[in-house]
């Protein structure tokens, strides 16, 4: 199985990007460590999820032949994983061989930092990224989704004064296109244009979403040499109906549909879930397809592809079973795919929601959208004037706000 187009088609030159200007800003800045450390030690880019700020960073490391080191800033969080992790690295130079090869140090999702956690405090960890950016003798780049989170405090705004900072803006629709049917070629696939500027238009901004899209709805698109329905519909009804216990031949059609088995393992639970008539055989199959989920789901967090195989054959298992129906079940297409566009949206607007009444009451997007949201949605649907002037200031689309149903 191929990996997914997301690392496949990572951009690895800053070129790639299709960001003249917010890549000349990143060199710019980068260039000012040739002549020894500049008075800003550190670089903060910030945006939105899928805009490609993790790559521009990957990319700079590579171009500036710098040894890339990252951290996870909602990993470590307190005082002592920073200083442990982060800061006594950035004091030394790279561990590679060669001599005065810098380190490029990069924090990611430095402003999950601003949020109040269980405990209620960040437990030092805003004063150790301060410091780190005091004492560096390497780069440092701090990657956040919301730059206001970061200011949300006096240490805050004391690590955003020692950092140039640059935004990363939503990728607009036509370049998602350009980029979606780039990766179409390479592929040898053909989608139908309203296809793709569907998926375009669905992912908001959200490169990394759209060729996630791209690669993860089977029904999307169609080779011109395989209808890929067709192949499905005739796996799927080997394993439920077929009753083979041939499963090494079933496990080779599973590998040879051509699909990505995170989507082929909803098809199976779809059209398994209404045979129930042999409550035995039925239980015995939503079990192999739980374990099967489980196997895919390490694949996700090890990036360990070969583990692919192990789901593939617990979802082959389930052919021995005998499922039954008391009544004639059609063919089915997987609700939760059916359903991702509309999800889509609801998720854009209501990150732009949290985003913007986040902004005039001081707090990080993700706080509103866990903590406040339906408070604001409350007074907004109920007062007039404040609505009228909330839409005013921000912009808002009061309707799309609304149909959130909070």
């Amino acid at each position: 199985m191929e990996i997914p187009w997301t690392e496949k088609y990572r951009p690895s030159l800053l070129s790639q990007l299709r960001r003249d200007k917010t890549v000349e800003s990143m060199i710019s800045w980068a260039r000012k460590w040739e002549s020894g450390t500049p008075s800003k030690r550190g670089l903060i880019i910030y945006g939105a999820p899928g805009t490609g700020k993790t790559s521009s960073a990957i990319a700079l490391a590579k171009e500036m032949d710098w040894e890339y080191v990252e951290f996870n800033a909602s990993d470590i969080r307190s005082k002592a994983a920073i200083e442990q992790n982060a800061t006594k690295g950035s004091l030394y130079s790279s561990i590679s061989d060669e001599k005065n090869r810098k380190k490029l140090i990069v924090m990611d999702e430095v402003d999950s930092l601003y949020e109040r956690n269980v405990e209620g405090s960040d437990a030092g960890g805003k004063a150790a990224i301060s410091n780190l950016l005091d004492k560096t003798l390497n780069p440092v780049i701090l990657i956040a989704n919301d730059f206001y989170a970061l200011k949300s405090s006096t240490t805050g705004r004391s690590i955003a004064d020692k950092c140039e900072a640059i935004e990363f803006r939503r990728y607009m629709k036509t370049q998602i296109v350009s980029v979606l049917k780039e990766i179409l070629q390479n592929e040898s696939i053909y989608a139908p244009p309203d296809r793709i500027n569907a998926i375009a238009e669905n992912a908001n901004g959200d490169m990394r979403a759209a060729v996630n899209d791209l690669q993860g709805i089977g029904q999307v698109y169609e080779t011109s040499e395989r209808d890929l329905t067709l192949s499905t519909y005739t796996v799927i009804n080997d394993i439920i109906h077929g009753h083979r216990k041939d499963i090494r031949g079933i496990r080779a059609e599973i590998m040879n549909v051509g699909m990505d088995p995170n989507d082929f393992i909803l098809y199976l639970l779809e059209n398994v879930y209404p045979l129930h008539a042999r409550i035995d055989d039925f239980v015995n199959a939503l079990d192999n397809i739980g374990k099967a989920d489980l196997f895919l789901g390490r694949v996700g967090r090890r990036m360990n592809y070969s583990l692919w195989s192990y789901a593939n054959d617990l979802m082959s298992y389930v052919s021995i079973l005998q499922l039954k129906s008391e009544r004639f079940e059609k063919f089915a297409f997987p609700s939760l795919i059916k359903n991702m566009g509309s999800l889509k949206k609801y998720r854009g607007i209501r990150k732009d929601f949290s985003m913007i009444m986040g902004r005039y009451v001081h707090k990080s997007s993700a706080f509103m959208n866990r903590d406040s949201l339906p408070y604001f949605y409350y007074l907004l649907q109920r007062d007039e004037e404040l609505r009228k002037k909330i839409e005013g200031m921000t912009g808002l689309d009061m309707e799309d706000v609304f149909s959130l149903d909070l």
